[in-house]
Parts: C-alpha cells; sequence; structure tokens
C-alpha cells in the first residue's frame, strides 16, 4: 500500500463549492462496510460524512460526477447511543440524568425484536418497573409530565389507547411533554402511576451521527427510511443525493469529511 498527496484528486469539482461549507466531503471509492468505513475515515480526516443542508447535499454529489450508485453517510441507528428522551430541555436533566435506564434484564433488552421496536414502555407484572422496547404503533395508556408542584416533578397517567406518536402529540397538547425518568425515585412513582399496567414513557431510538453532531436535517427518498435490520443509511448519487437504510454490513463506496481548514491530508491508496 503506498501513501499520497491526493486530496486535490478526490476533491476535484468540489475545490469551488467547498469553501461555502462548514464542511469538505471526500468521496472514497474503497468498498467496505459501514463499521469499516467509520474507521477508515476518523483514521485519515475527521469521520463519516455529516449533513447539514441542501448545500451539503450538493457538495457530495459534487464529489463523485460519475458515480451512480450508494454511498455510505454517517447516519445510523444504535441500540446503545440513540436513545433520546422526548423532552429535549438539557436544563430539565442534570448531569447524567439524561442517561438513567432501567431495561429489563440488560441481556434482552433492549433488542429491536423484529427489527422495528423504536418506542419504549414501562413493564408490567412480573417486570414490573423495567422497561422495554416496543413498536412505536402499539396502543398504551401513557404517563405524560406536568411540570413541578412545590419543587417535585408532577406526573399525570392518561387512560387512553394511543400509539407512541400521538401520547406524545396529547402530553405535549395538554401538559409538558411524554414523562422522562431520570432516577430510580421517579421509576417508583412512575410504577406506582401504571397500576399494574404497560404504559409509554418518554424514551425512544433516532438515527444518530457518527461525529456526535446534533443536526436534524432529513434528506429520506420516497419509503425510506425502512425499518427492519435495514439501520445505516446511503446517499443515493443517482436520486438527488436523498438517503436510504441498508444493512450495515454491505460493502459500499462512502463520504469522508474533514472541516474546511484542514488542506493536506495523507490517504492510503493502492498504486
Amino acid at each position: 500500500m503506498d501513501y499520497g498527496l491526493i486530496v486535490l484528486v478526490l476533491t476535484g469539482a468540489l475545490v469551488d463549492v467547498a469553501f461555502a461549507q462548514t464542511r469538505q466531503y471526500y468521496f472514497v471509492n474503497k468498498l467496505l462496510n459501514w463499521d469499516n468505513s467509520q474507521n477508515y475515515c476518523r483514521s485519515f480526516l475527521t469521520d463519516l460524512a455529516t449533513i447539514e443542508n441542501t448545500d451539503d447535499v450538493d457538495a457530495i454529489l459534487s464529489t463523485a460526477s460519475d458515480y451512480t450508485g450508494k454511498a455510505w453517510i454517517g447516519l445510523y441507528d444504535g441500540l446503545i447511543n440513540s436513545w433520546r428522551w422526548s423532552l429535549n430541555d438539557s436544563s430539565f436533566y442534570a448531569e447524567g440524568e439524561t442517561e438513567f435506564r432501567n431495561w429489563h434484564n440488560d441481556s434482552d433488552q433492549p433488542n429491536n425484536l423484529g427489527g422495528q421496536q423504536y418506542c419504549v414502555e414501562l413493564l408490567s407484572g412480573s417486570y414490573l418497573g423495567k422497561w422495554g422496547d416496543t413498536k412505536c404503533s402499539e396502543q398504551r395508556h401513557f404517563v405524560c409530565y406536568n411540570g413541578t408542584v412545590n419543587g417535585i416533578s408532577s406526573f399525570i397517567k392518561v387512560n387512553r389507547s394511543l400509539n407512541w406518536t400521538d401520547a406524545q402529540t396529547f402530553c405535549r397538547e395538554n401538559y409538558v411533554d411524554l414523562a422522562s425518568i431520570r432516577n430510580q425515585t421517579e421509576n417508583d412513582i412512575i410504577t406506582n402511576l401504571a397500576n399494574g399496567e404497560f404504559v409509554w414513557i418518554g424514551l425512544h431510538r433516532e438515527k444518530v451521527w457518527s461525529d456526535g453532531s446534533t443536526s436534524l436535517f432529513r434528506h429520506w427518498a420516497a419509503g425510506q427510511p425502512n425499518s427492519g435490520n435495514l439501520t445505516c443509511v446511503t446517499t443515493l448519487f443517482n436520486d438527488s443525493g436523498q438517503w436510504s437504510t441498508e444493512k450495515c454490513f454491505t460493502r459500499l463506496p462512502f463520504i469522508c469529511y474533514t472541516t474546511r481548514n484542514a488542506f493536506y491530508f495523507y490517504i492510503p491508496h493502492t498504486v
């Protein structure tokens, strides 16, 4: 394996537009699965591509004008790091509280059974007070957060069967949001409120960026994202750079980035 300074070769037509972008993108025509693509980008550049707007989409398309297939970007869906609370207010959580979890038997929950379990319910019966992931389309009663009363968090159980998204909307319109559980004390309170039923709480799984970016920009192709076991994301060079999900072990070319101030990198290539 030889090493050469090939940044200008990789950027090609990108040179004219790169300076208007936060990131400079590189098309790597090397067939790797998503994990190995991530490792490659982190080793030789910064990371797999994060995309924040349509200008970024255009910049990526310009890196390989003759390519018409799929290429990995940095968006993915993981069972460990992709969980987010519906109430997205950093001031609401003390240090470490967004990471509180009470999964039933950590070895089997969350398990994404059937590949479509993106929402979390507080369990009952022999699993009392533990959490499990399930399909967001299931109908459940749910618990809303209603602010504080005399400095104590107030929770309301709603005895109405809704899917997770509709429960979230109901809580936001009538209270504050679906219930976040920040510690064992709140978990016990909500377990008592549930009164022996399975109920929705505010934890759900979202696709996240490899570099930890909080960009909410999405550019899905028609019919996407597909659930199931298609948990990593590609950009489609033959469909205006729109995105589709793909099995993470598929070997594809990929898009890396650096910040625009980083100009020179030694990238391995085969002579």
